[in-house]
C-alpha cells in the first residue's frame, strides 16, 4: 500500500528534478552561446566519422532494400541453403551492388566534370588577354567621350597605385606567411575530412549489414523505459520522422538529378559553352531549397557571360524558366507532400540553419524543421483529444471563445 501509495511522489520528485535540470542546461546555454556553440563543434569533430557512415549508409539504403527484396526471395524459393546464410548473402549482395551504383556515380560524375572543368578553366586563362582588350577598348571610348570621368578615374587609379605599393612594402610578406599557414591548414583539414570519409564509408557498410539489429535494440531499450502507450506513440514518431527525412533527401537527390539533366539538354539546344560544367552546378545547387538555384545561376551566368554576354541573357532566361517547371510540376510530383510545411516556414528554417551550421544547415534545414514542426503539432493535437477539442487548424481561426470550437470527431485517425 505504501508502495503505492508513494508512486505519485516519486513521479512529481523526478519531473521536478528534469525541470531543474532543464533549466540550468537553458540558463548555461544562453548566458555562454558561444562555448555552447563550441562544444557543438567539438563533438561534431569527434563524431564526424560515424555522422558520414550514417549518411552514407542512408543514402545507400534504398538500394540495398530493394536488392533484399528481389533477391531474398528468389534465393528461398530456388536454394535449399540455411535461412541465415540466405539472409547473409542477400544482405551482402545488396551492399555491394549499393556501393558498385555509388561508385559508378561518382566516377562518371567527375569524368565528366574534371575534363570539362579543365577545360573551362584553360578557355577563360586563354582568352583573358581578349578579355582585357575588350573591357579597356570600351573604358577607353567611354573615357575619351567623358573628361570629367577621365579625370576621377585618374583619381582613383592614383589611389589605388599607392595602396598597393604601399601594400607591398609593409604587409605583403605578413600576408604570405598568413596565405601559407591558412593553405597548410587548409590542406590539413582535407586530409583529415577524406580519412573521416573513408572511415565513415567502411561504418557504412557495418550499419547496413546490422541494421535491423540496431532497430531491435533501440525498440527493445524504448519498451523497457516507457509504458506500451508510450512506445507505441514513439514508434508512430519514428515512422513518421522517417518519413519526412527519406521523403525529402532521397525526393530532392532525385528532383535535382532531373533538373541537372534538363539543364544539360537545354544547353545544348543553346549551343551555350561548358554544357557539362553548368549542368552540374546548377543540378548540385538545386538540393539546396529556395537559395539553392540563385547560388548556382550566378557564377554559371558569369562565365557564359566572359564568352558570350547575349547568351548569358538567354540563361537567365531559361534556368528562370527551368526553376518554374521544377517548382510547380517536377518537385510536387516527386517530393510529394512529405515535408508538410509552407514555404515561410522553408525560408525561415534555411535562413536559421545556415547561420548556425553553415552549408550544411541550408542542405538539412528543412527536414529538420519538418521533423520539429512534426513533434509539436503532435504533442498538440493531442492535448486538443484529451479535451475532446478538434484538431482541424482552419476552425480555430473565425473563434472568439473556446466554446466555438466543434468537438473532436472520434473517428479521425490519430
Amino acid at each position: 500500500m505504501n508502495e503505492h501509495r508513494d508512486k505519485p511522489y516519486v513521479k512529481w520528485g523526478l519531473t521536478a528534478l528534469v525541470v531543474i535540470f532543464v533549466s540550468i542546461l537553458l540558463v548555461v546555454i544562453f548566458t555562454d552561446l558561444p562555448g555552447f556553440f563550441g562544444v557543438l563543434t567539438a563533438l561534431e569533430m569527434i563524431l564526424e566519422p560515424l555522422i558520414f557512415g550514417v549518411v552514407i549508409a542512408f543514402l545507400l539504403n534504398p538500394i540495398v532494400r530493394f536488392v533484399d527484396s528481389r533477391l531474398l526471395p528468389l534465393l528461398e524459393q530456388k536454394t535449399k541453403w540455411k535461412p541465415a546464410f540466405i539472409r547473409n548473402l542477400s544482405r551482402a549482395a545488396g551492399i555491394f551492388v549499393s556501393v558498385v551504383v555509388a561508385v559508378l556515380i561518382l566516377y562518371a560524375f567527375f569524368s565528366m566534370l574534371l575534363p570539362q572543368l579543365y577545360e573551362s578553366v584553360v578557355g577563360i586563362v586563354d582568352n583573358a588577354e581578349t578579355y582585357y582588350t575588350s573591357i579597356d577598348r570600351w573604358v577607353t571610348n567611354i573615357l575619351e567621350d567623358n573628361p570629367e570621368i577621365q579625370s576621377y578615374v585618374d583619381s582613383a587609379l592614383g589611389k589605388i597605385y599607392d595602396f598597393i605599393n604601399n601594400w607591398i612594402t609593409t604587409t605583403f610578406l605578413q600576408d604570405v606567411q598568413k596565405l601559407l599557414t591558412t593553405l597548410t591548414s587548409s590542406v590539413v583539414a582535407f586530409v583529415k575530412g577524406f580519412m573521416n570519409f573513408l572511415i565513415g564509408f567502411v561504418a557504412s557498410i557495418y550499419i547496413l549489414w546490422s541494421k535491423e539489429t540496431f532497430q531491435a535494440q533501440s525498440k527493445k531499450i524504448i519498451v523497457a523505459l516507457l509504458s506500451p502507450k508510450g512506445a507505441d506513440h514513439v514508434f508512430y514518431l519514428g515512422r513518421n520522422i522517417y518519413r519526412v527525412f527519406n521523403g525529402f533527401v532521397i525526393g530532392k537527390i532525385v528532383d535535382s538529378a532531373i533538373i541537372g539533366v534538363l539543364c544539360y539538354i537545354g544547353i545544348l539546344i543553346l549551343k551555350m559553352p561548358y554544357p557539362a560544367l553548368i549542368a552540374t552546378v546548377i543540378g548540385v545547387t538545386n538540393v539546396i531549397p529556395f537559395f539553392g538555384p540563385i547560388i548556382g545561376l550566378v557564377p554559371c551566368a558569369f562565365l557564359i557571360l566572359l564568352v558570350n554576354p547575349l547568351q548569358a541573357f538567354y540563361f537567365v532566361i531559361f534556368i528562370l524558366v527551368l526553376q518554374q517547371v521544377d517548382g510547380n510540376v517536377i518537385g510536387p510530383k516527386i517530393l510529394g507532400n512529405t515535408v508538410g510545411i509552407s514555404g515561410f516556414w522553408v525560408l525561415a528554417s534555411i535562413t536559421i540553419a545556415a547561420s548556425l551550421f553553415g552549408f550544411a544547415g541550408m542542405i538539412l534545414g528543412v527536414p529538420v524543421f519538418a521533423i520539429i514542426y512534426l513533434l509539436i503539432s503532435d504533442s498538440v493535437n493531442n492535448k486538443l483529444r484529451k479535451k475532446n477539442l478538434t484538431t482541424d487548424t482552419t476552425a480555430y481561426g473565425p473563434i472568439s471563445e473556446v466554446a466555438e470550437l466543434p468537438k473532436q470527431d472520434r473517428t479521425a485517425a490519430p
